[in-house]
């Protein structure tokens, strides 16, 4: 199974990109951490694959529920835009949201990408595609098989 996680696109005020669009064209689901901003967003990703996707503190007009929880081939994956509940910051905040802890927890709102494993766990923020905060544009690219996970970070140059 491959799946595209993007978070922070912040649509319409920001356009998709070309490659993200490949990739969830390529991707067998995608995964939306927040900050979706409209549903054209949604809409445009889900011609590609199917999407879930959670509410960021800017989609509070957004049918969206604060977490999601998905099981992909034996691995548990949660989903969380990552502003809100305890913890001092947004990594924290968003590890924190799950109880108990899944395999994966993705989040966004920072806008910087994160892979960091924590204990059995995954703690993993795409970045932005649209507005990073640490100059790249980026997404990720989760391949689950067989109960196994493998991460490749995407850009608008390919594999970052």
């Amino acid at each position: 199974m491959r799946i595209l996680v993007t978070a922070d696109t912040h649509g319409p005020r920001h356009r998709l990109p070309p490659w993200l669009l490949e990739a969830a064209s390529a991707a067998d689901l995608v995964l939306h951490a927040g900050d979706v901003c409209d549903l054209a967003t949604l809409e445009t990703l889900a011609v590609r694959a199917p999407v879930y996707a959670v509410r960021g503190n800017r989609d509070l007009d957004l049918p969206l529920a604060e977490s999601i929880v998905l099981w992909v081939e034996g691995v548990s994956v949660g989903i969380v835009h990552g502003h809100l509940g305890p913890g001092a910051d947004t990594p924290e905040r968003a590890w924190r949201s799950f109880q108990p802890q899944p395999d994966v927890v993705v989040f966004g709102h920072s806008h910087r990408r994160l892979l960091e494993r924590r204990g059995a766990g995954w703690l993993v923020n795409p970045g932005s595609a649209t507005s990073p905060k640490d100059g790249r544009a980026a997404a990720l690219v989760l391949t689950v098989h067989d109960g196994r996970i493998a991460w490749q970070p995407i850009g608008a140059g390919g594999v970052l």
